[in-house]
């Protein structure tokens, strides 16, 4: 048997890894395997400036963690070999665009599965799922869609009101030359 507090500290990164799981909007698993500590490095400073909580999680942990959260899903096929995790809370693709950066670059990491919005994508989708518009690109689009027609309606509004001032006043100065 083993020791309980190892046990008691194990059931409390599973529970910690779960929480992350829930509040995250975007999760994505990595083999990190054949990277230098460079590369490591240089992914981890770029999650971080993206907003990006990356960890490195034992396989039999994160199994633990996927099946409180996600109990239906099938992550064992994804938790072999070296897994990193990428929790993004903001924003759930921002993660897939780090990834393919770092995979057109350095050939790693190979994306393993993708979690977004609670829906599990296999390691083929990180790479269209890096194209996907981020929340923010879609609403401004979105306002700049809803606003042309009303920019365009005002600016013919403003025309025909200053053709109806030019007008009236053509009037008022014939009428006082008359």
């Amino acid at each position: 048997m083993g020791n309980p507090n190892n046990l008691k500290k194990k059931q409390e990164t599973v529970h910690e890894i779960a929480q992350r799981l829930t509040r995250a909007k975007g999760v994505y698993l990595a083999d990190f395997k054949g990277m230098t500590v460079k590369q490591i490095d240089e992914l981890r400073r770029t999650f971080d400036k993206a907003g990006i909580e990356y960890k490195v999680v034992k396989n039999n942990l994160l199994y633990f963690a996927f099946k409180e959260v996600y109990p239906d899903d099938n992550i064992d096929v994804a938790l072999r070999g070296n897994t990193a995790v990428a929790f993004s809370y903001e924003d759930s693709v921002t993660p897939a665009r780090v990834i393919k950066d770092f995979v057109k670059k350095y050939k790693l990491p190979v994306p393993k599965v993708a979690m977004v919005e609670g829906k599990m994508f296999d390691g083929k989708a990180v790479d269209r799922l890096a194209d996907v518009p981020s929340r923010e690109e879609l609403l401004s689009s979105l306002v700049g869609s809803l606003q042309s027609p009303i920019s365009s309606f005002v600016f013919a509004l403003s025309g025909i009101i200053s053709e109806f001032v030019y007008t009236v006043e053509a009037v008022k100065q014939k009428k006082e030359n008359a």
